[in-house]
């Protein structure tokens, strides 16, 4: 699959004409979405379920996708939100999704993208398997996390007075041995990208994935490369060009400049040096 997208119209140009409240439905491949318009990202997908505009906070993940999602991979999309990045893998290919969401609220809407090789679980990954507690975004219906941390790096996604709720906890490795080997492994989800590494130490032993793909920011980070270090060595970090509107993957520790848009930091984890 390509790593460019080839469309040349930004959502931003388009974002005055675009409603910013209620609900549509929208279905594209055979999924249907139903979309809350009184949400940015999700109007940003409505736009690109119509129209493929660009917009680079939503394109990178489908970038990742496209470049690393091969035809028959089985996929875990950990942070699965409304599985509109579940679908963008089932498009490039993959047979099989594990879909992991833990607000009750967005899994429910999750649940109505049924075709074959959909799995959905409403769960919040962690080190462990259980119960706990998730702060909820209260700006926006992403970004809820496990983390207490994450309310100093976002203060602004939970509020002067955060809300959570109590969820049920996996772990990578009780997944793998409910749906078997993944061969991708997405993980957005807030701040338990590490934790979510030490639940899967029998998984990375025993039937690594090819590729782990993560948003990762800096707290986080370098515990997540030395936890993937042992069976993925090479680390990259993933941008899209500014001036070609492409994938590029630079060494770990690049820091962003002006030559990329501004996207979350996504980082690329493999077994095997990228050519």
């Amino acid at each position: 699959m390509s790593g460019k997208l080839s469309m040349s119209l930004y959502y931003s140009d388009l974002e005055p004409l675009v409603r910013q409240s209620g609900r549509t439905s929208i279905t594209r491949d055979g999924f249907t979405f139903s979309l809350d318009l009184d949400f940015r990202h999700e109007r940003v997908y409505a736009a690109k379920l119509l129209l493929d505009v660009r917009q680079p906070q939503c394109d990178i993940d489908e970038l990742l996708i496209r470049r690393f999602v091969q035809v028959g991979d089985r996929v875990l999309d950990g942070g699965a939100h409304i599985g509109f990045t579940a679908w963008q893998m089932f498009t490039a290919g993959a047979t099989e999704v594990v879909a992991v969401e833990p607000v009750p609220s967005i899994f429910s809407r999750l649940q109505n993208l049924r075709t074959s090789g959909f799995f959905a679980v409403n769960a919040a990954i962690d080190a462990q398997a259980g119960s706990g507690t998730l702060i909820l975004s209260t700006s926006h219906n992403q970004g809820s996390s496990l983390d207490a941390s994450m309310l100093a790096i976002f203060p602004s996604v939970f509020g002067e007075q955060p809300r959570s709720i109590k969820v049920d906890l996996t772990t990578i490795d009780q997944l793998v041995s409910q749906f078997g080997a993944l061969d991708v492994w997405k993980l957005d989800i807030e701040g338990s990208e590490g934790r979510a590494m030490r639940g899967a130490q029998h998984s990375l032993k025993h039937c690594p994935p090819r590729v782990i793909f993560a948003e990762l920011y800096d707290p986080f980070r370098d515990e997540f490369a030395a936890l993937a270090e042992p069976t993925h060595p090479h680390a990259y970090r993933a941008f899209i060009d500014r001036h070609r509107y492409e994938l590029t993957l630079l060494p770990f520790r690049t820091p962003h400049t002006e030559d990329f848009h501004i996207t979350s930091p996504m980082y690329v984890f493999t077994r095997e040096a990228l050519c």
